[in-house]
């Protein structure tokens, strides 16, 4: 008797060179395939993976770019022509403008018979997005508190409290979160976990929000750890 094969894949690819950690998504029945967040350096990996499993590339999904360190994946769109979805105020200096896709919070993607349904995130980043798919959320950088209390011209404490609040923490508390980079060593939570571990600096409301990360920017250019 032979193995149920699983008709979808999901494969971690961590970026060598940032520490980045991607997700190829793959639709093994219809042969299609979207990669979140593709490393730098891991073009050839990604393309191995979507050649050794049949299956097409449709689209490489962006939940975030930071201005010094954005990667435009022009090489991977352009040798696989998929197309490359990014958020409204991303900046696209250099990304490739034939492949380029803006979309906004409560677009629906598809990928054979799979869709992924698209979340506007932004405060860590402008324009960022996240992607939920079945039960599990691929979410860049929204819980990187740590950054946002950075001294980072990119990050909006007032937009990032009314995200968790109004649009990750709405959701069920079973779902699995897959940030672009480990939480405290973490690659996976359920959201549940992160509610309760955030709790302490959300649960005084927007404006205390706002003036806590004020507090721990401050304690950050002074050289003290900003976060518990």
């Amino acid at each position: 008797m032979h193995a149920k094969v699983n008709p979808l894949q999901f494969r971690p690819i961590e970026g060598l060179q940032t520490g980045l950690i991607g997700y190829l998504l793959a639709d093994l029945i219809d042969r299609a395939a979207v990669v979140i967040d593709p490393p730098r350096g891991q073009t050839e990996l990604i393309l191995a993976l979507t050649e050794e499993r049949g299956v097409e590339l449709k689209h490489v999904l962006r939940t975030h770019a930071h201005v010094a360190d954005a990667d435009a994946c022009e090489e991977l769109c352009g040798r696989t022509r998929a197309s490359l979805l990014s958020g409204d105020e991303v900046d696209t200096a250099g990304m490739p403008a034939a492949r380029l896709r803006r979309v906004a919070h409560g677009a629906t993607l598809s990928f054979g018979t799979e869709t992924i349904g698209v979340i506007g995130t932004p405060g860590r980043t402008p324009g960022s997005l996240s992607y939920l798919w079945r039960d599990r959320l691929f979410c860049g950088d929204v819980f990187d508190l740590d950054g946002c209390a950075a001294h980072d011209s990119e990050a909006d404490p007032g937009r990032l409290f009314d995200t968790l609040i109004r649009r990750v923490f709405v959701l069920p508390e079973e779902t699995l979160v897959f940030p672009a980079h480990p939480i405290k060593a973490r690659r996976v939570a359920t959201l549940d976990e992160l509610r309760m571990r955030f709790a302490s600096v959300l649960r005084h409301g927007r404006e205390a929000f706002i003036t806590d990360m004020a507090a721990r920017r401050a304690m950050n250019s002074a050289g003290r750890d900003p976060m518990p």
